[in-house]
């Protein structure tokens, strides 16, 4: 099915190529990028099972996975995207497979626009420009981001909302997976002459019927409840610019809007107690952005990223992790742009009381990106 749909979505582009679409626009567009960088990982008080190594380093090597290719399509009121991403295997073009990054329409009605498809949720906290883990722009490490997924959407005076596909897991537990609301998010911004400000939130509810338990073997519905809370804003001054954000979630990850990079312990994840309740985890994140352009073809920007963890749990302990880099951005030509940045991981200590260091990764290199 997944092929299927790579293939009638790439047909769709070659078609625009060669049929007339009266009364529409069509633009097409692309991005090759390239990551190369020097990875240190220490394990910290772990050491990898296969080999007993406290550490590693390797050179990074590869087409981003975010690279695209793309088209815009805009008519009188109805407008719409289709974009293609590329996946590379670690040995090359063997494996390599393209996948659909984004494929919605919208409708303008007047008072407003009408989004169906897939495309990004209004719970996306772009504040970084941090381009190592393709692009990962402080993701889990003091940003949120809601992902690219199938929704509803609405959007009018600055406020959006869509109803959008849930993220659901039975956290180990033996049961039916369930949900009978989608999730929803929401967002609104405003803007001024050197400053804008921006709200968003989501929230999703699903079951895990007949979960059985480890305490009694009885069948028991399990609730998981997720949440998210945020604000971002920008501030320009001159040539420079400051950013920031804040937010606060309930089971992020159940509800699909944190990940992160590395870290042997935290995803964010909720624990199911064995039973008929769920150990819930929350997590407050803020990130500081900073940057100056001085010249057309050339800019810096810093960023630093801070999340602190909170289970539940008896025995668990908060604990925190955090993310810095540094990066020029170097206009070679129109579209065409190499990113050096140079940062660091601190994954933060074990959160069972135990103050088990889950160790850190420090990376260099360059990002390599053309557009067209």
């Amino acid at each position: 099915m997944k092929k299927l749909l790579v293939i009638l979505a790439a047909a769709a582009l070659v078609c625009a190529f060669t049929v007339p679409a009266p009364a529409a626009d069509w633009n097409f567009y692309g991005s090759a990028r390239l990551a190369t960088f020097y990875i240190s990982d220490d394990y910290g008080d772990f050491v990898l099972a296969s080999t007993g190594d406290d550490g590693d380093s390797e050179l990074q090597w590869d087409m981003q996975s975010n690279s695209r290719l793309g088209a815009t399509v805009k008519g009188e009121n109805v407008k719409g995207q289709v974009e293609l991403g590329i996946t590379q295997t670690p040995n090359g073009s063997s494996g390599d497979a393209a996948r659909v990054r984004r494929l919605y329409g919208t409708w303008n009605f007047g008072a407003g626009t009408f989004k169906v498809g897939k495309d990004y949720t209004p719970v996306s906290q772009f504040i970084s420009g941090q381009v190592f883990a393709g692009d990962n722009g402080l993701l889990g490490y003091g940003t949120y981001y809601g992902f690219r997924r199938g929704q509803a959407a609405l959007s009018f005076g600055g406020f959006n909302i869509a109803a959008i596909t849930t993220s659901t897991s039975n956290l180990g537990a033996v049961g039916d997976v369930d949900s009978y609301i989608p999730k929803l998010e929401a967002s609104w911004g405003m803007g001024f002459d050197n400053f804008s400000f921006g709200l968003m939130g989501g929230f999703q509810t699903y079951t895990i019927e007949d979960a059985t338990s480890l305490v009694d073997g009885r069948q028991n519905d399990v609730d998981v409840d997720s949440y998210v809370i945020g604000a971002m804003g920008t501030f320009n001054i001159g040539p420079g610019y400051i950013k920031g954000s804040v937010a606060y979630d309930q089971n992020g990850f159940e509800g699909g809007w944190l990940t992160a990079i590395g870290a042997p312990e935290y995803l964010g994840f909720s624990i199911w107690d064995g039973d008929d309740d769920v150990n819930d985890v929350n997590t407050f994140q803020a990130a500081l952005v900073g940057g100056f352009k001085m010249s057309d073809m050339l800019s810096f920007e810093g960023g630093f990223g801070y999340a602190d963890i909170d289970w539940d749990v008896d025995g668990f302990d908060n604990y925190a992790q955090w993310n810095a880099y540094v990066q020029a951005v170097v206009v070679m030509a129109p579209g065409v742009y190499v990113i050096p940045e140079v940062g660091y991981f601190d994954f933060g200590d074990f959160a069972d009381d135990s103050d088990i260091d889950q160790g850190n990764t420090f990376y260099a290199g360059a990002k390599w990106q053309i557009d067209f």
